[in-house]
């Protein structure tokens, strides 16, 4: 990706394009450090298996169901954070190129 952007920069004599290829390389390094996003959506699935059985009548069945529900909120919002990157990096990288289309 840097490659082409010194490509670019070079063939147009422009190094904007150089400094937005350093937007995708930020891009694949939040997919790459994305694991835990990954891990926490493993983790929750094998925290919470569907039993089948209907454990609502006790304490500890809606204890471990408000924790579930935190956790499935906490994960929306890491996710959503993650989105939120990569929207803002391309945007912030590639947003002036829109005229050009």
């Amino acid at each position: 990706m840097m490659s082409a952007g010194i490509s670019l920069s070079l063939l147009h004599h422009d190094w904007e394009w150089f400094a937005r290829s350093g937007s995708l390389v930020v891009v694949a390094g939040i997919l790459l450090t994305s694991w835990q996003l990954i891990e926490n959506a493993r983790r929750l699935g094998m925290r919470y298996p569907d039993s089948g059985h209907d454990w609502a009548e006790t304490a500890e069945s809606r204890k471990r169901v408000r924790k579930q529900i935190k956790d499935e909120i906490a994960w929306q919002n890491e996710r959503y954070g993650l989105y939120l990157l990569i929207g803002g990096t391309l945007v912030w990288g590639l947003g002036d190129l829109v005229n050009l289309i």
